[in-house]
């Protein structure tokens, strides 16, 4: 009702001054929320491997924990590529959570998440400037790690294992800008 105010620009500043106010406060609130269950050991919405019971439980999905073992065991064991075992699931008939079809980046991400060998990791990212939505990564020395081994699908050495040949490709393979993040394929010999 801002016409029974008059039309004073300084009545539409002190509005906008307090709504603006208003989203800071909520902004820490939030903040604050997710800090708190990031410490008592929130688990994700939803994650391949498993099934969601409640904010801080999971329950292992037995058919695509399946794939997760496969998925290991093919990169680790039989040395094939994030590419390479995409064909290699969507050829097989394995689909992701939603019934999709499997690319590298979703391989890439089970290959890299901790959680399959059950350690748990909150507060990796922090929204630095609540008007834009600005995230940043925090270093690893303030994320929040919980033990969690009733999550573990795959043995911690499997998955020791696999950073180590995901270090070596990503360190072998990169090379610079422009080609910075080129990846592994043992396909060519000029790949």
């Amino acid at each position: 009702n801002m016409s029974s105010l008059g039309d004073s620009e300084f009545v539409l500043t002190i509005f906008g001054a307090m709504a603006q106010e208003e989203s800071a406060n909520l902004s820490k609130r939030v903040k604050f929320g997710k800090l708190i269950n990031s410490q008592r050991g929130r688990v994700p919405r939803v994650i391949f491997g498993y099934d969601r019971v409640d904010n801080f439980t999971l329950r292992i999905n037995p058919t695509e924990a399946e794939t997760v073992r496969k998925i290991y065991d093919l990169y680790v064991f039989e040395g094939m590529g994030c590419r390479k075992i995409a064909i290699t699931l969507n050829e097989l008939g394995m689909q992701t959570k939603f019934g999709g079809k499997w690319d590298t980046t979703g391989i890439k991400r089970i290959l890299s998440n901790p959680l399959y060998c059950g350690e748990l990791i909150n507060r990796k990212y922090e929204v630095t400037d609540y008007l834009s939505g600005k995230q940043i990564k925090l270093p690893e020395e303030e994320n929040l790690h919980h033990e969690r081994p009733e999550f573990a699908i795959i043995p911690r050495e499997t998955w020791d294992r696999a950073q180590e040949i995901l270090s070596i490709r990503r360190k072998k393979y990169d090379s610079g800008e422009p080609f910075r993040g080129s990846r592994f394929s043992n396909r060519h010999i000029f790949s």
